[in-house]
């Protein structure tokens, strides 16, 4: 025969001692019930809240007549009122509701007929059960000795108090001293006070203790708070302890973990689990326009229903041009093939299965069997991982599994209920509702030597030596029924028991005081920063507590002695910036036998340290993979537009008109290869600014070329060529020949009309520069250079007389040639630094020493942009004193 304890709040909490204790349970509501149905023999195949709530649906729908009070609501958001309908109906039949509708109570005569068609076809709630329970009592026993009642039994529903009623050797509570804190100490002074006045004593202040069995700290972070309760867990392992954790208690675990203590079990499910999110984000896939944040999400997502390497391929082609179709998307496909062996054709079918299918607009929502077959897809993906070896995955898979299940039936159903199609926004509310609350972190469970811990005050039924309460925030009260007093009197006449909200926010009010009484030795509140709400908990004992001492969290943490059980740790400060680093002589080698480009003879030159990172050591900034920024989305758009335009052939007979109607023709089959983010909702006005820009730089682009008798146009022309500096690489935006023999390199810009005119008037175009050397020493000429700015139609020629009707930027007595010169005499400067080990910080808060100064004939130094420097916080942080 089994004891039993059984209290309302105690479903998942600690709040007493665990003890070997064969045959005996303490138990909350949940736990009871599915106790008594083992025994009874009524166990059934759970429903998650979400297909209960499309059952309750169709009973809505079914009842619909034209003027029931529902109506309007249900059809602005079917799945949204039938759960709010669908919770009032559950607490009526906790509380007694048998379906009868009282006289004159419209919305409850509506609720009755729902109900009445309801029978037989919505799976049961926690009433119900109950209902089944106390039937099966009648004729049946259970293994079951005493049930000892933590609250008076007129506290239970009365679904509960029938079940109760047919149970044998229920005990009400047991009527203990309410104080357990030592004779004369100042906490069971304390607990005698509260005790008072909870019993209608006269309230009047007490003095405060300085015995040490209450403390009161503040801290201005909750960070501190957590790390101060951390620290008295070690002070004090082997206490009798119980954490009270309303709310936030991962942070007290994380910084538990931190001091290498055994976790408390302080964190809650969450909806937000790895595996949780998957099916939210594949869902998103099948809207158009495609959302590509969430298309982002899905590809760098931990798990997913593509291989690893797949995902990470298909990310970083979003991450440069964010579309589907084309070149580049190819590319990718027949790198993942190629990557996969045998697999490979099996993988680009996943890949077609989730990311080329066909998508829908939201307005006409989308197939109710499409969705479906998404759903049970996913369900299969986690079914297979439900026998991985490792705990966590398979618990995540377990979650995951659920999730998708319950979605897929709810779908299901809606589609046995003669519905067809789904919109965005109940497809949503489907996913909240079965996802619930989410799923635990079985990394963050209670370990052996953890103390109590319970998130309900009122769930502390068993004295403990040390109670802390956790950060006393503010707490949501007992809210107001929904129901008119009218409403309530009708339910009442048909025999629905309500608990007045009074008595309830009274419970509520005793349930506070339970932590504060089951301490025997110590009690310590944590309170919140000053300025925050805080616990009616705390407020109660303010109000009579006599000039109570707080302490400051962070000055205890300082101050504290390493007796104390806190070590002092000395500070290290972070390396200081400085201006220059020494290696040893020689020490970076071989560097000279890779091809140099723009980008690493640009590190070189003006940031030597970043250039030595990159390069000799190999380094690489970590691949944040996200859509690119309109700058660049808007570069990279127009720089392809340029690309197609100039590989058509005889594309230099066209006319201004020409170009102009075939880029419009094109620009949509771009923008959905390389900028579909441009479809998404509200960019339709960067979509057409983007063609309006663009079409008129192509325009002018393509008047200035025939102005200057251009004869080829050779866009991203691959150079290469051996100079001093060694050989030398890169891809040139626009290679064109003129009549003659003369040829001009253009370089492409999105914008920065005035920063580039600037960088040839200073001569520090040094990017035109290399790809001119590049040339020259396959041609033995130099070229003309100029960069096209194409947000402004703007082209910056540095010789005149090319381009027609320009203002090019001449600056006199200088030529390309001669700043390849300087560009040879500062990269030798250089050399020479680096090969002495030598390795110069070019930061803006650091100033330039003489060595920083470059020989005459050099290059003018111009401190590069911190923001484009993946290594700029392994320079040290503040200035070398």
């Amino acid at each position: 025969m089994q004891r039993v304890r059984f209290g309302l709040v105690l479903d998942g909490e600690r709040g007493w001692h665990a003890r070997d204790a064969l045959g005996e349970s303490t138990v909350g509501p949940l736990g009871f019930l599915t106790l008594l149905e083992t025994q009874l023999g009524l166990t059934r195949a759970a429903i998650s809240a979400s297909e209960r709530v499309v059952q309750w649906r169709a009973c809505l729908a079914a009842c619909r007549t034209g003027i029931r009070f529902y109506e309007r609501s249900f059809q602005a958001d079917e799945l949204g009122t039938a759960a709010t309908l669908l919770r009032w109906r559950d607490t009526w039949i906790e509380h007694g509701w048998t379906g009868a509708a009282p006289a004159g109570a419209a919305r409850l005569a509506d609720l009755a007929a729902v109900e009445a068609a309801a029978r037989g076809a919505l799976a049961p709630c926690l009433g119900d059960r109950l209902r089944e329970v106390a039937e099966a009592l009648t004729h049946r026993h259970v293994q079951i000795e005493v049930v000892e009642l933590i609250e008076p039994i007129e506290e239970f529903s009365l679904g509960w108090r029938a079940v109760l009623s047919r149970l044998p050797g229920v005990k009400p509570p047991a009527v203990d001293e309410v104080s357990c804190g030592a004779e004369g100490s100042f906490l069971r002074a304390l607990q005698e006070h509260l005790q008072a006045l909870s019993e209608g004593g006269t309230p009047h202040k007490l003095p405060w203790g300085e015995d040490g069995t209450v403390r009161i700290v503040r801290a201005e972070t909750e960070l501190a708070a957590a790390e101060w309760i951390a620290a008295e867990i070690q002070r004090r392992p082997q206490d009798n302890r119980l954490i009270v954790s309303e709310h936030d208690g991962a942070l007290v675990d994380a910084a538990v973990m931190a001091f290498d203590l055994p976790l408390q079990g302080l964190s809650d499910p969450s909806a937000f689990r790895p595996s949780l999110q998957v099916l939210p984000l594949a869902l998103r896939l099948i809207w158009d326009p495609l959302d590509f944040r969430a298309l982002m999400q899905f590809l760098t997502h931990p798990i997913g229903p593509l291989p690893r390497y797949a995902r990470g391929r298909l990310a970083e082609k979003m991450a440069s041009t964010p579309g589907l179709g084309g070149a580049s998307w190819s590319r990718a496909l027949s790198d993942i093939e190629t990557h996969y062996g045998k697999l490979g054709p099996r993988v680009v079918q996943d890949i077609a299965l989730w990311l080329e299918h066909p998508r829908f607009p939201t307005a006409q929502q989308a197939p109710l069997s499409a969705v479906v077959e998404r759903a049970r897809r996913l369900a299969e993906f986690f079914q297979k991982r439900l026998v991985d070896d490792d705990d966590i995955r398979r618990v995540g898979a377990v979650a995951g599994f659920h999730q998708c299940q319950a979605v897929q039936h709810s779908l299901e159903s809606l589609i046995a209920q003669g519905e067809g199609r789904i919109g965005p926004e109940a497809l949503d509310k489907l996913v909240s509702q079965a996802t619930a609350a989410g799923s635990e972190n079985t990394l963050m469970r209670a370990q052996a030597g953890a103390g109590g811990q319970v998130k309900n005050p009122g769930a502390v039924i068993e004295p403990f030596d040390d109670v802390l309460w956790w950060s006393m925030r503010a707490v949501p009260l007992i809210p107001t029924y929904p129901w008119s007093r009218s409403e309530r009197e009708g339910l009442a006449s048909v025999g629905v028991e309500l608990p007045d909200t009074a008595r309830l926010l009274e419970r509520q009010a005793r349930s506070w005081c339970c932590p504060v009484f089951q301490a025997r030795k110590r009690l310590t509140l944590i309170l919140s920063a000053e300025g925050e709400e805080l616990h009616p908990m705390w407020l109660t004992l303010a109000a009579i507590l006599d000039r109570p001492v707080i302490e400051a969290v962070e000055s205890v943490l300082q101050t504290a002695t390493p007796t104390e059980g806190i070590t002092e740790v000395l500070r290290r400060p972070l390396p200081a910036r400085r201006r220059w680093w020494q290696v040893p002589a020689g020490a970076i080698r071989g560097w000279q036998q890779y091809k140099a480009s723009y980008s690493s003879l640009q590190n070189f030159i003006y940031n030597p340290y970043q250039w030595a990172l990159s390069y000799p050591a190999q380094l690489k900034a970590s691949a944040l993979l996200t859509l690119p920024s309109d700058s660049q989305l808007y570069g990279s758009l127009a720089h392809r537009a340029v690309e197609r335009l100039y590989r058509q052939p005889e594309t230099l007979r066209w006319s201004v008109e020409q170009v102009r109607a075939w880029f419009d023709r094109t620009l949509d089959g771009i923008l959905i290869e390389e900028g579909a983010v441009l479809f998404m909702p509200g960019r339709s006005a960067d979509r057409e600014a983007l063609r309006q820009r663009v079409r008129r730089a192509l325009g002018e682009l393509h008047r200035q070329l025939q102005a200057a008798g251009a004869q080829l146009v050779e866009p991203e022309k691959s150079l290469e060529a051996d100079t001093p500096l060694g050989t030398l690489a890169g891809n040139s935006d626009l290679l064109v020949s003129l009549i003659g023999t003369g040829q001009v390199v253009i370089d492409m810009k999105w914008s920065g009309t005035g920063w580039y005119r600037d960088q040839l008037k200073t001569q520090s175009h040094i990017q035109l520069a290399i790809y001119a050397r590049m040339i020259e020493r396959n041609t033995s000429n130099w070229p003309a250079v100029a960069y096209f700015i194409l947000r402004d139609a703007q082209l910056l020629p540095t010789t005149d007389g090319i381009f027609p009707g320009t203002s090019p930027v001449v600056v006199p007595g200088s030529s390309t040639a001669l700043l390849w010169e300087k560009l040879e005499t500062t990269w030798r400067w250089r050399r020479e630094q680096i090969e002495a080990g030598r390795l110069e910080l070019v930061l803006e808060d650091v100033e330039p020493t003489p060595e920083s100064a470059p020989p005459a004939q050099a290059l003018t130094m111009e401190p590069p942009n911190e923001r484009f420097n993946p290594f700029v916080y392994l320079a040290g942080w503040g200035a070398d004193a």
